[in-house]
């Protein structure tokens, strides 16, 4: 009976003081390009299956809380935008005129709100600018 209550001890002891914290997330996306914006995130070795999409008005602000259970895991605006992060590439459309892709990579893009290896912390608030619409590609027509 001793062993085992040594045993316990121990076991809780290595788990140490933030046994069952929870890290929560706050997330968000503003839209201050002066343009609507439609951001579909998709899968790009999965073509068929419809994107996730999101829509953002002029000045509109997007936010979101996660809570990370246990074990750790990671957060980043792969998950903000699907839900289930399983998604790997975005297109931004602003006004049905301009748009620019993203994929998730770790290139270290700070306009890229999918690179990996810049937006992760426990806070990331990630803001499309004007300067992200006259960069964005032409579409030469309605952008699908």
């Amino acid at each position: 009976m001793k062993n085992i209550s040594l045993l316990l001890a121990l076991l809780l002891y290595a788990c140490g003081e933030n046994f069952g914290e929870v890290d929560v997330y706050h997330y968000s996306m503003e839209n201050k390009s002066g343009r609507s914006m439609v951001i579909k995130s998709y899968r790009s070795d999965f073509p068929e299956v419809t994107p996730e999409i999101t829509s953002l008005a002029i000045d509109e602000k997007l936010e979101k809380m996660f809570k990370d259970g246990l074990p750790p895991s990671e957060y980043n605006f792969k998950y903000f935008l699907d839900g289930n992060g399983l998604y790997d590439s975005l297109v931004i459309i602003y006004a049905n005129e301009r748009m620019t892709i993203f994929k998730a990579e770790c290139n270290q893009n700070q306009r890229n709100p999918i690179d990996v290896c810049l937006y992760g912390d426990l806070t990331e608030d990630f803001v499309f600018t004007e300067e992200d619409y006259n960069i964005a590609t032409e579409c030469g027509g309605p952008c699908d």
